[in-house]
């Protein structure tokens, strides 16, 4: 009788922690998403502004022709490169520290599709008026990637030891 409690705690407890964590991974992840979703939304409101008009320039210069869409992808934080002060932006829409290195999504990957037409940026006035799937649109399209690391050994099997949040979206373009 005197270790039966010790059993039911020895039989019980592994369950519990598994629970535990498993609820912690689930609240990390919708934080995760969230912090995603804002560096996606902070992202597009910079790349579609007028001011990154020289970006989108500078990045379609040579395309020549037809309508394209060009993709650039940058690190978070950013270590420079064209879209660095979009990816800046990005990350410190979640910093703890008001620097992009102390953002939440640091070590997240920043895709960003800007639309071409003889090699200069799609405007308001030279796009089709698709959607931002077309290459012709004048739209920009933003994703943003973050690996999150799992901590409950037993949802390894389904998830793997990491998984990407990633969170995509597209807007006009301001310009």
């Amino acid at each position: 009788m005197r270790g039966q409690s010790l059993v039911e705690t020895a039989i019980t407890l592994p369950i519990v922690l598994l629970l535990a964590l498993g609820v912690t991974d689930v609240g990390r992840s919708f934080y995760y998403r969230e912090a995603v979703t804002n560096a996606v939304r902070q992202a597009l409101r910079i790349a579609v502004s007028s001011y990154q008009q020289g970006t989108a320039n500078s990045v379609c210069a040579g395309t020549g022709g037809g309508p394209l869409a060009v993709t650039v992808t940058s690190a978070v934080p950013p270590a420079g490169g064209a879209i660095a002060t979009i990816a800046n932006q990005a990350a410190l829409e979640s910093s703890s520290d008001g620097t992009p290195s102390g953002s939440v999504i640091a070590g997240a990957t920043i895709r960003v599709t800007f639309h071409c037409l003889n090699s200069a940026a799609v405007t308001n006035a030279t796009g089709n008026g698709l959607a931002p799937s077309d290459p012709g649109s004048d739209s920009v399209t933003a994703t943003v990637t973050k690996p999150m690391s799992v901590i409950t050994p037993l949802l390894w099997p389904f998830t793997g030891s990491t998984y990407p949040i990633s969170v995509t979206s597209s807007q006009r373009t301001e310009y």
